[in-house]
Protein backbone atom coordinates (compact mmCIF):
# COMPACT_ATOMS: atom_id res chain seq x y z
CA UNK A 1 0.00 0.00 0.00
CA UNK A 2 1.37 3.41 -0.98
CA UNK A 3 2.11 5.73 1.97
CA UNK A 4 0.05 8.85 2.50
CA UNK A 5 1.88 12.19 2.52
CA UNK A 6 0.45 15.08 4.50
CA UNK A 7 0.09 18.43 2.75
CA UNK A 8 -0.16 21.39 5.14
CA UNK A 9 -1.61 24.68 3.84
CA UNK A 10 -2.68 27.88 5.51
CA UNK A 11 -6.04 28.03 3.68
CA UNK A 12 -7.54 25.44 1.35
CA UNK A 13 -8.94 25.92 -1.18
CA UNK A 14 -7.83 29.45 -2.05
CA UNK A 15 -8.69 31.18 -5.30
CA UNK A 16 -5.35 32.97 -5.62
CA UNK A 17 -3.24 29.81 -5.09
CA UNK A 18 -3.79 27.97 -8.35
CA UNK A 19 -0.14 26.89 -8.34
CA UNK A 20 -0.79 24.77 -5.23
CA UNK A 21 -3.98 23.30 -6.66
CA UNK A 22 -2.18 22.42 -9.91
CA UNK A 23 0.63 20.75 -7.94
CA UNK A 24 -1.79 18.67 -5.86
CA UNK A 25 -3.67 17.49 -8.96
CA UNK A 26 -0.47 16.58 -10.78
CA UNK A 27 1.02 14.77 -7.76
CA UNK A 28 -2.14 12.67 -7.62
CA UNK A 29 -1.96 12.02 -11.37
CA UNK A 30 1.59 10.80 -10.82
CA UNK A 31 0.46 8.32 -8.17
CA UNK A 32 0.91 9.99 -4.77
CA UNK A 33 -1.63 9.58 -1.99
CA UNK A 34 -2.13 12.91 -0.23
CA UNK A 35 -4.05 14.11 2.80
CA UNK A 36 -4.56 17.88 2.94
CA UNK A 37 -4.44 19.74 6.26
CA UNK A 38 -5.63 23.34 6.30
CA UNK A 39 -5.12 25.78 9.15
CA UNK A 40 -8.05 27.93 8.03
CA UNK A 41 -11.34 27.39 6.30
CA UNK A 42 -11.76 29.32 3.04
CA UNK A 43 -13.49 32.67 3.05
CA UNK A 44 -13.90 32.71 -0.75
CA UNK A 45 -17.26 31.83 -2.23
CA UNK A 46 -15.67 31.06 -5.62
CA UNK A 47 -13.50 28.00 -6.21
CA UNK A 48 -11.68 26.71 -9.24
CA UNK A 49 -13.40 23.71 -10.88
CA UNK A 50 -10.18 21.74 -10.36
CA UNK A 51 -10.88 21.61 -6.61
CA UNK A 52 -13.62 19.07 -7.30
CA UNK A 53 -11.06 16.83 -9.04
CA UNK A 54 -8.81 16.53 -5.97
CA UNK A 55 -9.04 13.06 -4.41
CA UNK A 56 -7.22 13.87 -1.18
CA UNK A 57 -9.35 14.20 1.95
CA UNK A 58 -9.14 17.51 3.80
CA UNK A 59 -8.77 17.96 7.55
CA UNK A 60 -9.27 21.45 8.95
CA UNK A 61 -7.09 21.94 12.01
CA UNK A 62 -9.17 23.55 14.80
CA UNK A 63 -8.20 27.13 15.55
CA UNK A 64 -9.07 29.80 18.08
CA UNK A 65 -8.89 32.38 15.31
CA UNK A 66 -10.44 34.52 13.93
CA UNK A 67 -13.03 34.29 16.69
CA UNK A 68 -13.49 32.22 19.80
CA UNK A 69 -15.35 28.92 19.43
CA UNK A 70 -15.83 26.84 22.57
CA UNK A 71 -16.20 23.55 20.66
CA UNK A 72 -12.93 24.09 18.80
CA UNK A 73 -11.22 25.19 21.99
CA UNK A 74 -12.32 21.96 23.70
CA UNK A 75 -11.09 19.87 20.78
CA UNK A 76 -7.66 21.49 20.92
CA UNK A 77 -7.38 21.28 24.72
CA UNK A 78 -8.57 17.65 24.87
CA UNK A 79 -5.83 16.70 22.42
CA UNK A 80 -3.20 18.44 24.52
CA UNK A 81 -4.43 16.69 27.65
CA UNK A 82 -3.91 13.34 25.88
CA UNK A 83 -0.41 14.38 24.79
CA UNK A 84 0.46 15.41 28.34
CA UNK A 85 -0.95 12.23 29.86
CA UNK A 86 0.98 10.12 27.39
CA UNK A 87 4.39 11.60 28.23
CA UNK A 88 4.40 14.63 30.51
CA UNK A 89 8.18 15.10 30.31
CA UNK A 90 8.15 15.19 26.53
CA UNK A 91 5.15 17.50 26.53
CA UNK A 92 6.90 19.94 28.87
CA UNK A 93 10.10 19.87 26.81
CA UNK A 94 8.07 20.69 23.69
CA UNK A 95 6.37 23.52 25.55
CA UNK A 96 9.78 24.77 26.68
CA UNK A 97 10.98 24.75 23.06
CA UNK A 98 7.92 26.75 22.03
CA UNK A 99 8.47 29.33 24.78
CA UNK A 100 12.18 29.68 23.97
CA UNK A 101 11.75 30.36 20.25
CA UNK A 102 13.26 33.57 18.95
CA UNK A 103 10.10 34.70 17.17
CA UNK A 104 6.81 35.98 18.56
CA UNK A 105 4.82 33.49 20.62
CA UNK A 106 1.39 32.61 19.28
CA UNK A 107 -0.54 30.21 21.51
CA UNK A 108 -2.75 29.00 18.69
CA UNK A 109 0.37 27.77 16.82
CA UNK A 110 1.35 25.60 19.78
CA UNK A 111 -2.19 24.27 20.12
CA UNK A 112 -2.53 23.57 16.41
CA UNK A 113 0.91 21.95 16.29
CA UNK A 114 -0.05 19.47 18.99
CA UNK A 115 -3.37 18.69 17.34
CA UNK A 116 -1.66 18.22 13.98
CA UNK A 117 0.89 15.81 15.49
CA UNK A 118 -1.90 13.76 17.04
CA UNK A 119 -3.96 13.67 13.86
CA UNK A 120 -1.03 12.72 11.65
CA UNK A 121 -0.18 9.79 13.88
CA UNK A 122 -3.82 8.67 13.99
CA UNK A 123 -3.73 8.53 10.20
CA UNK A 124 -0.33 6.82 10.06
CA UNK A 125 1.26 9.73 8.17
CA UNK A 126 4.98 10.04 8.81
CA UNK A 127 5.92 12.87 6.44
CA UNK A 128 4.37 16.32 6.09
CA UNK A 129 4.99 18.79 3.29
CA UNK A 130 4.19 22.43 4.02
CA UNK A 131 3.57 25.27 1.62
CA UNK A 132 4.99 28.56 2.92
CA UNK A 133 7.87 28.85 5.37
CA UNK A 134 6.06 31.11 7.82
CA UNK A 135 2.99 30.02 9.84
CA UNK A 136 2.44 26.56 8.27
CA UNK A 137 6.07 25.57 8.81
CA UNK A 138 6.09 27.04 12.32
CA UNK A 139 3.22 24.69 13.14
CA UNK A 140 4.89 21.77 11.36
CA UNK A 141 7.99 22.37 13.50
CA UNK A 142 5.91 22.16 16.68
CA UNK A 143 4.21 19.01 15.39
CA UNK A 144 7.65 17.55 14.78
CA UNK A 145 8.70 18.39 18.33
CA UNK A 146 5.65 16.53 19.63
CA UNK A 147 5.83 13.48 17.39
CA UNK A 148 9.15 13.17 15.59
CA UNK A 149 7.55 13.22 12.13
CA UNK A 150 9.61 14.52 9.22
CA UNK A 151 8.62 17.57 7.23
CA UNK A 152 9.67 19.42 4.11
CA UNK A 153 8.97 22.95 2.91
CA UNK A 154 8.03 24.78 -0.24
CA UNK A 155 9.02 28.40 0.35
CA UNK A 156 7.67 31.15 -1.89
CA UNK A 157 8.17 34.91 -1.55
CA UNK A 158 6.40 36.78 1.25
CA UNK A 159 7.04 33.90 3.63
CA UNK A 160 10.77 34.08 2.88
CA UNK A 161 11.48 37.79 2.96
CA UNK A 162 9.19 38.75 5.85
CA UNK A 163 10.13 35.85 8.15
CA UNK A 164 12.69 36.31 10.90
CA UNK A 165 16.00 34.95 9.59
CA UNK A 166 16.88 33.11 12.80
CA UNK A 167 13.51 31.33 12.80
CA UNK A 168 13.79 30.59 9.08
CA UNK A 169 17.25 29.06 9.50
CA UNK A 170 16.04 26.87 12.38
CA UNK A 171 13.03 25.62 10.41
CA UNK A 172 15.22 24.86 7.40
CA UNK A 173 17.65 22.94 9.59
CA UNK A 174 14.88 20.62 10.82
CA UNK A 175 13.44 19.97 7.35
CA UNK A 176 14.21 17.01 5.11
CA UNK A 177 14.52 19.39 2.16
CA UNK A 178 13.38 22.83 1.05
CA UNK A 179 11.92 23.75 -2.34
CA UNK A 180 11.54 27.26 -3.68
CA UNK A 181 10.11 28.63 -6.89
CA UNK A 182 12.99 30.83 -8.14
CA UNK A 183 16.76 30.60 -8.20
CA UNK A 184 16.77 34.10 -6.70
CA UNK A 185 14.94 32.69 -3.66
CA UNK A 186 17.20 29.64 -3.54
CA UNK A 187 20.35 31.77 -3.32
CA UNK A 188 18.78 33.89 -0.58
CA UNK A 189 17.85 30.81 1.47
CA UNK A 190 21.32 29.31 1.04
CA UNK A 191 22.84 32.52 2.40
CA UNK A 192 20.61 32.26 5.48
CA UNK A 193 20.95 28.53 6.07
CA UNK A 194 23.64 27.27 8.46
CA UNK A 195 22.65 23.61 8.01
CA UNK A 196 23.11 20.96 5.35
CA UNK A 197 19.44 20.72 4.47
CA UNK A 198 19.16 20.49 0.67
CA UNK A 199 17.55 23.55 -0.92
CA UNK A 200 16.23 22.82 -4.41
CA UNK A 201 14.93 25.04 -7.19
CA UNK A 202 11.42 23.94 -8.13
CA UNK A 203 9.74 26.19 -10.65
CA UNK A 204 5.96 26.17 -10.64
CA UNK A 205 4.61 23.92 -13.36
CA UNK A 206 1.82 24.91 -15.71
CA UNK A 207 -0.68 22.72 -17.55
CA UNK A 208 0.34 23.98 -20.99
CA UNK A 209 -2.40 21.96 -22.70
CA UNK A 210 -5.03 23.86 -20.73
CA UNK A 211 -3.39 27.22 -21.37
CA UNK A 212 -3.22 26.81 -25.12
CA UNK A 213 -3.90 29.76 -27.46
CA UNK A 214 -6.58 29.67 -30.11
CA UNK A 215 -6.49 31.68 -33.35
CA UNK A 216 -7.19 35.27 -32.40
CA UNK A 217 -9.88 37.42 -33.90
CA UNK A 218 -9.11 40.33 -36.22
CA UNK A 219 -6.95 43.06 -34.68
CA UNK A 220 -8.97 45.47 -32.56
CA UNK A 221 -8.76 49.24 -32.87
CA UNK A 222 -8.63 49.27 -29.06
CA UNK A 223 -6.14 46.58 -27.90
CA UNK A 224 -7.03 44.98 -24.58
CA UNK A 225 -4.39 45.26 -21.83
CA UNK A 226 -4.93 42.59 -19.18
CA UNK A 227 -3.54 42.43 -15.64
CA UNK A 228 -4.24 39.83 -12.95
CA UNK A 229 -3.30 39.70 -9.29
CA UNK A 230 -4.28 40.30 -5.70
CA UNK A 231 -4.94 43.94 -4.94
CA UNK A 232 -1.92 44.36 -2.71
CA UNK A 233 1.09 46.68 -2.82
CA UNK A 234 3.65 44.32 -4.36
CA UNK A 235 1.61 43.90 -7.57
CA UNK A 236 2.19 47.57 -8.47
CA UNK A 237 -1.28 48.35 -9.83
CA UNK A 238 -1.02 52.12 -9.10
CA UNK A 239 1.91 52.27 -11.55
CA UNK A 240 -0.15 50.46 -14.17
CA UNK A 241 -2.93 53.03 -13.74
CA UNK A 242 -0.47 55.91 -13.99
CA UNK A 243 0.91 54.36 -17.18
CA UNK A 244 -2.62 54.03 -18.55
CA UNK A 245 -3.16 57.71 -17.77
CA UNK A 246 -0.04 58.62 -19.75
CA UNK A 247 -1.28 56.60 -22.73
CA UNK A 248 -4.63 58.37 -22.56
CA UNK A 249 -2.93 61.78 -22.49
CA UNK A 250 -1.11 61.13 -25.77
CA UNK A 251 -4.15 59.64 -27.45
CA UNK A 252 -3.12 55.96 -27.57
CA UNK A 253 -6.23 53.78 -28.02
CA UNK A 254 -6.59 50.89 -25.58
CA UNK A 255 -8.81 49.15 -23.05
CA UNK A 256 -7.55 47.71 -19.76
CA UNK A 257 -9.08 44.98 -17.60
CA UNK A 258 -7.71 44.19 -14.14
CA UNK A 259 -8.75 40.85 -12.64
CA UNK A 260 -8.39 40.37 -8.90
CA UNK A 261 -9.47 41.28 -5.41
CA UNK A 262 -7.86 42.30 -2.15
CA UNK A 263 -7.39 45.01 0.46
CA UNK A 264 -6.46 47.81 -1.99
CA UNK A 265 -9.55 47.47 -4.18
CA UNK A 266 -11.16 50.71 -2.99
CA UNK A 267 -7.90 52.65 -3.38
CA UNK A 268 -7.43 51.31 -6.90
CA UNK A 269 -10.99 52.22 -7.89
CA UNK A 270 -10.51 55.68 -6.40
CA UNK A 271 -7.34 56.17 -8.47
CA UNK A 272 -9.21 55.10 -11.62
CA UNK A 273 -11.86 57.73 -10.89
CA UNK A 274 -9.36 60.48 -10.05
CA UNK A 275 -7.35 59.89 -13.24
CA UNK A 276 -10.47 59.91 -15.38
CA UNK A 277 -9.92 56.32 -16.54
CA UNK A 278 -13.41 54.93 -16.00
CA UNK A 279 -13.95 54.63 -19.77
CA UNK A 280 -10.61 52.86 -20.22
CA UNK A 281 -10.01 50.65 -17.16
CA UNK A 282 -12.35 48.03 -15.68
CA UNK A 283 -11.96 46.09 -12.43
CA UNK A 284 -13.29 42.64 -13.23
CA UNK A 285 -13.25 41.12 -9.73
CA UNK A 286 -12.75 37.45 -8.87
CA UNK A 287 -12.60 34.85 -11.63
CA UNK A 288 -12.12 31.11 -11.68
CA UNK A 289 -9.27 29.77 -13.79
CA UNK A 290 -11.64 28.78 -16.59
CA UNK A 291 -13.09 32.30 -16.69
CA UNK A 292 -9.61 33.80 -16.62
CA UNK A 293 -8.55 31.73 -19.63
CA UNK A 294 -11.34 33.40 -21.60
CA UNK A 295 -9.84 36.79 -20.73
CA UNK A 296 -6.37 35.65 -21.78
CA UNK A 297 -7.87 34.63 -25.10
CA UNK A 298 -9.44 38.07 -25.64
CA UNK A 299 -6.43 40.10 -24.47
CA UNK A 300 -3.66 41.57 -26.63
CA UNK A 301 -1.08 42.48 -23.96
CA UNK A 302 -0.45 41.32 -20.39
CA UNK A 303 1.05 43.73 -17.85
CA UNK A 304 2.07 43.15 -14.21
CA UNK A 305 4.36 45.87 -12.75
CA UNK A 306 5.57 44.02 -9.63
CA UNK A 307 7.66 45.82 -7.03
CA UNK A 308 9.56 45.28 -3.78
CA UNK A 309 7.78 46.89 -0.83
CA UNK A 310 9.56 48.79 1.92
CA UNK A 311 9.32 45.82 4.29
CA UNK A 312 10.88 43.52 1.66
CA UNK A 313 7.77 41.74 0.40
CA UNK A 314 7.92 40.78 -3.28
CA UNK A 315 6.80 38.21 -5.80
CA UNK A 316 8.91 35.29 -7.01
CA UNK A 317 7.65 34.42 -10.47
CA UNK A 318 3.92 35.24 -10.54
CA UNK A 319 1.99 32.30 -11.94
CA UNK A 320 -0.14 34.63 -14.06
CA UNK A 321 2.97 35.52 -16.08
CA UNK A 322 3.40 31.84 -16.93
CA UNK A 323 -0.27 31.59 -17.86
CA UNK A 324 -0.22 34.67 -20.06
CA UNK A 325 2.97 33.58 -21.84
CA UNK A 326 1.54 30.10 -22.42
CA UNK A 327 -1.42 31.82 -24.09
CA UNK A 328 1.05 33.63 -26.41
CA UNK A 329 0.35 37.01 -24.84
CA UNK A 330 3.29 39.45 -24.89
CA UNK A 331 4.07 40.30 -21.27
CA UNK A 332 5.41 43.43 -19.62
CA UNK A 333 6.69 43.18 -16.06
CA UNK A 334 9.36 44.50 -13.70
CA UNK A 335 12.98 43.44 -13.49
CA UNK A 336 12.87 42.27 -9.88
CA UNK A 337 13.30 39.04 -7.94
CA UNK A 338 13.00 35.89 -10.09
CA UNK A 339 10.99 37.43 -12.94
CA UNK A 340 14.11 37.73 -15.11
CA UNK A 341 14.46 33.93 -14.85
CA UNK A 342 11.26 33.73 -16.90
CA UNK A 343 11.28 36.90 -19.01
CA UNK A 344 14.25 38.00 -21.11
CA UNK A 345 13.54 41.53 -22.23
CA UNK A 346 12.87 41.96 -25.95
CA UNK A 347 13.12 38.19 -26.52
CA UNK A 348 10.01 36.74 -24.92
CA UNK A 349 8.58 39.81 -23.20
CA UNK A 350 9.59 43.24 -21.93
CA UNK A 351 11.03 44.10 -18.52
CA UNK A 352 11.04 47.62 -17.10
CA UNK A 353 12.39 49.09 -13.85
CA UNK A 354 10.06 48.78 -10.88
CA UNK A 355 7.97 51.78 -9.80
CA UNK A 356 8.50 53.50 -13.16
CA UNK A 357 5.19 54.42 -14.79
CA UNK A 358 6.86 56.23 -17.71
CA UNK A 359 8.95 53.20 -18.74
CA UNK A 360 5.89 51.02 -18.30
CA UNK A 361 3.80 53.30 -20.54
CA UNK A 362 6.55 53.33 -23.19
CA UNK A 363 6.64 49.52 -23.24
CA UNK A 364 2.84 49.32 -23.51
CA UNK A 365 2.82 51.93 -26.29
CA UNK A 366 5.46 49.99 -28.20
CA UNK A 367 3.34 46.84 -28.12
CA UNK A 368 0.12 48.68 -28.98
CA UNK A 369 1.75 50.30 -32.03
CA UNK A 370 3.49 47.11 -33.23
CA UNK A 371 1.16 44.10 -33.59
CA UNK A 372 3.97 42.11 -35.19
CA UNK A 373 6.12 42.60 -32.08
CA UNK A 374 3.24 41.34 -29.96
CA UNK A 375 3.09 38.19 -32.08
CA UNK A 376 6.86 37.60 -32.00
CA UNK A 377 7.17 38.01 -28.23
CA UNK A 378 4.02 35.96 -27.61
CA UNK A 379 5.28 32.97 -29.61
CA UNK A 380 8.67 33.13 -27.87
CA UNK A 381 6.97 33.35 -24.49
CA UNK A 382 4.99 30.16 -25.01
CA UNK A 383 8.14 28.34 -26.12
CA UNK A 384 9.85 29.41 -22.89
CA UNK A 385 7.01 27.98 -20.81
CA UNK A 386 6.99 24.75 -22.81
CA UNK A 387 10.74 24.29 -22.36
CA UNK A 388 11.13 25.13 -18.66
CA UNK A 389 7.78 25.29 -16.87
CA UNK A 390 5.79 22.22 -17.85
CA UNK A 391 3.63 20.80 -15.07
CA UNK A 392 4.47 17.13 -15.61
CA UNK A 393 8.25 17.47 -15.44
CA UNK A 394 8.43 20.12 -12.71
CA UNK A 395 5.96 18.40 -10.38
CA UNK A 396 7.60 15.07 -11.20
CA UNK A 397 10.76 16.34 -9.50
CA UNK A 398 8.72 17.36 -6.44
CA UNK A 399 7.18 13.89 -6.34
CA UNK A 400 10.63 12.26 -6.39
CA UNK A 401 11.86 14.37 -3.47
CA UNK A 402 8.74 13.57 -1.44
CA UNK A 403 8.98 9.83 -2.10
CA UNK A 404 12.64 9.83 -1.08
CA UNK A 405 11.80 11.67 2.16
CA UNK A 406 9.22 9.03 3.06
CA UNK A 407 11.43 6.07 2.20
CA UNK A 408 14.69 7.33 3.67
CA UNK A 409 14.26 10.29 6.03
CA UNK A 410 17.50 12.06 6.84
CA UNK A 411 16.67 12.21 10.55
CA UNK A 412 15.61 9.29 12.76
CA UNK A 413 12.13 9.71 14.20
CA UNK A 414 11.78 9.86 17.96
CA UNK A 415 10.37 7.26 20.33
CA UNK A 416 7.23 9.34 20.79
CA UNK A 417 6.21 8.58 17.22
CA UNK A 418 5.60 4.91 17.93
CA UNK A 419 4.00 5.77 21.24
CA UNK A 420 1.52 8.04 19.58
CA UNK A 421 0.69 5.38 17.02
CA UNK A 422 -0.04 2.85 19.75
CA UNK A 423 -2.17 5.27 21.68
CA UNK A 424 -4.05 6.40 18.57
CA UNK A 425 -4.95 2.78 17.82
CA UNK A 426 -6.11 2.16 21.35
Amino acid sequence: MRPVIGFLLKTYPKLSETFILNEILELERQGLNLHIFSLKRPSDSHFHPGVAQVNAPVTYVPSLLPQHDSALEKELLDTHIRLYQQDSNHYLSTLQFYLSRHEERRLHEFLQGGYLAWKLRQLGITHLHTHFANIPTAIAEIAQAFSGLSYSITAHAKDIYLTDKIALDRRIAKAEFVLTCTDYNRRYLEEISTSRTPIHLAYHGLDVARFSPKPRAQLSDFPLILSVGRFCEKKGFPYLLNACHLLKQIGIPYRCAIVGYGPLEKAIQQQIDELGLTDHVTLVGKLTQDQLIEYYQKADIFVLPCLVTEDGDRDGIPNVLLEAMAMELPVVSSDISGISELVTSNRNGILVPEKDALSLAQAMESLIRQPELRTTLGIAGRLTVLENFGLTSNVGAVKDWLVAAVKQPRRPQTRLLSDLLKLAVS
